[in-house]
């Protein structure tokens, strides 16, 4: 078998694993570290938690839902939930490929948002290992808005979807706009 069987991202963020889908994580505590072992078809694939984290700045995504969608999710006792991915563009001979990912993967963090629409990242950390890999500090974030499929296993929202760079969004609020799947938006076509 020719490469890697998993390409290794700081525990806590994301683990990817080429060849199967199949992947246990487990972790385990002790007084010294946290340890985390994947189970990969067979294999036993461990990584340290001593990573340090880099703090990405705190931003905020104010999601404005249309009327229908707001009476929908109020009716089914649904929550919107804010996923915001990072990554970045690599030194030189750093990369990987990521698909649909850029060469660098620096995590995500998913946030319900509050009583106002609103989802507040402020706690949020990356791998600084795989920031200082990046070619540029001003990594991508990606926002995807869904329904949180607490009373509906599908999705339920179709959202516009912001990618920039962070320094766009860092210290501030931005607007997601989010309809129903299949919600006419009110525009002749």
């Amino acid at each position: 078998m020719t490469g890697s069987l998993s390409q290794r991202i700081p525990c806590g963020l994301v683990t990817i694993c080429r060849e199967t889908g199949a992947i246990l994580l487990v972790v385990l505590r002790s007084s010294v570290q946290t340890l985390a072992l994947l189970v990969v078809s067979g294999l036993i694939v461990a990584c340290s938690t001593s990573d340090k984290a880099i703090v990405v700045p705190e931003f905020s995504i104010a999601v404005k839902l249309s009327e229908t969608a707001q009476k929908k999710l109020q009716a089914i006792h649904e929550s919107v939930l804010v996923i915001a991915y990072f990554d970045g563009d690599p030194l030189p001979g750093k990369g990987k490929d990521n698909s649909p990912m850029r060469g660098v993967v620096l995590g995500n963090d998913e946030k319900l948002v509050d009583t106002n629409n609103v989802a507040t990242f402020s706690d949020t950390k990356i791998s600084q290992s795989n920031w200082n890999d990046l070619s540029s500090k001003d990594y991508y974030v990606t926002i995807n808005v869904v329904s949180a499929r607490k009373s509906s296993k599908d999705n339920l929202l179709d959202c516009a979807v912001p990618i920039d760079r962070i320094g766009t969004f860092a210290s501030k609020s931005t607007q997601v706009s989010c309809r129903l799947i299949g919600e006419h938006d009110g525009v002749s076509q």
